[in-house]
């Protein structure tokens, strides 16, 4: 295990959302999320443009249901949003939970 990891006990329905903390590139409430199809249903390789752009305001979202019409069977969200600036240090906790594949970066 990573050294610098931490694993929390805490449940994720407990913690606070990030819902007031996330902004987008304008100052937005939010993430910018763009949907991409695949070039196929069964491939791994994204179009080269967005299927849809738009901004989601929740950080608890079932994105599961609430996908785009017209996607690929297999589809991406990619999600970009900033941390408002704080009036002072903090620590915190990201978590990512998902069915299938993910990753913070």
């Amino acid at each position: 295990m990573n050294p610098g990891l931490m694993i929390s006990p805490i449940a994720y329905k407990e913690m606070p959302s990030l819902d007031n903390e996330i902004i987008t590139e304008k100052g937005e409430k939010g993430w910018v999320g763009e949907w991409y199809s695949h070039t196929s249903d069964d491939s791994m390789e994204l179009a080269q443009k967005p299927h849809k752009v738009q901004v989601i305001d929740e950080t608890r979202a079932f994105i599961g249901t609430s996908y785009p019409d017209g996607l690929t069977k297999r589809w991406t969200l990619k999600l970009k949003g900033y941390l408002k600036p704080q009036e002072a240090d903090s620590k915190w906790t990201f978590g990512l939970i998902v069915s299938g594949r993910a990753k913070v970066c």
